[in-house]
């Protein structure tokens, strides 16, 4: 499979594993829906103020994310696109296993549709550091 064809996949990927959260920046009966599982049906305000922050965050965290591997497109040598996609799939992987731990120890984790795609990105990248082709 062609590497650019696998970072054009994941950006995709990536991106619909955070609209939740860009959804929640904008959607507070959403934000109140994802809150829910792990603060119960009235949080503070206090705790409102810290999702919201971590929201924003990670939610900008991903569009560098994103913007990272779609500045990637522009590379035509196979071992640098290798590298970058071995690179991303560290990256990757370490977003995808908290998500993994609470899934198998029974916390509150994101829905299963989520948890594939996360899993998914992770085995492209790495298939695209290995066997990728341009």
């Amino acid at each position: 499979m062609k590497i650019k064809t696998i970072f054009k996949i994941n950006i995709v990927l990536i991106f619909l594993q955070a609209l939740p959260l860009y959804i929640s920046l904008f959607s507070i009966d959403f934000k109140m829906n994802l809150m829910g599982d792990f603060l119960g049906s009235d949080p503070s305000p206090d705790a409102l103020i810290m999702f919201d922050q971590f929201a924003l965050v990670l939610g900008l965290t991903i569009l560098g994310i994103i913007s990272l591997i779609y500045g990637a497109l522009s590379f035509s040598d196979i071992r640098v696109l290798q590298r970058i996609s071995f690179l991303l799939y560290a990256v990757t992987g370490f977003f995808a296993l908290p998500e993994l731990i609470n899934v198998f120890t029974g916390q509150p984790s994101a829905p299963l549709p989520v948890i594939i795609m996360g899993v998914t990105s992770v085995g492209l990248f790495y298939y695209g550091s290995k066997k990728g082709t341009i």
